[in-house]
């Protein structure tokens, strides 16, 4: 089976994503900056990459096993930020601090990726959005971010393909599930 550049994430829907594409609207677009589709937004909790599509039963079994022992939580997207700093800017983010319910959730998945054999990107957990990417030539040094707090339910998880259409990255969701609990 061909190979998917894949990750499990935590869907943008909702109040949230209307929340984002006001403060998004309110933002200023700097020269070489691109603004993603409401529907590619997410927050990602494990990036796999490039991964055998042969795996894809036993990731989207893990994703159940990660899914139903967890629970509906919030996550405050409490500041706009360039990444990777303001200095050097590639994109803009809604940022937040990880919800112990999000740690655990990672922790699980990347513990069953460990088990299954699948290489992942260990980088520490920074929850965020990314809204705006931005041309290797871009400048920044007139747009400061909009502030913008949204509290993000965290109501679902999946798993995502990356796939480029005419020139442009979208993710599109493989699997999904509805988190146990009745936070909302």
């Amino acid at each position: 089976m061909a190979r998917m550049r894949l990750f499990y994430a935590i869907p943008v829907t909702g109040r949230a994503a209307l929340e984002l594409d006001r403060c998004r609207l309110l933002s200023s677009t700097p020269r070489g900056g691109h603004w993603l589709e409401m529907r590619d937004w997410h927050v990602t909790l494990a990036f796999l990459g490039d991964t055998d599509g042969a795996l894809l039963p036993a990731l989207c079994d893990l994703g159940e096993r990660v899914a139903a022992a967890a629970s509906q939580c919030s996550l405050p997207l409490h500041t706009l930020e360039w990444w990777p700093s303001a200095s050097r800017p590639r994109l803009l983010a809604a940022v937040g601090e990880a919800p112990r319910v999000l740690l655990d959730m990672r922790r699980e998945l990347l513990a069953g990726l460990r088990e299954l054999g699948v290489d992942h990107d260990g980088k520490p957990l920074r929850p965020h959005v990314t809204l705006l990417r931005l041309e290797r030539s871009a400048s920044t040094s007139d747009t400061a971010p909009t502030p913008c707090v949204v509290d993000l339910e965290v109501t679902r998880l999946a798993l995502y393909r990356s796939e480029r259409e005419r020139g442009v990255t979208h993710y599109r969701p493989l699997w999904e599930a509805e988190l146990p609990g009745l936070f909302f």
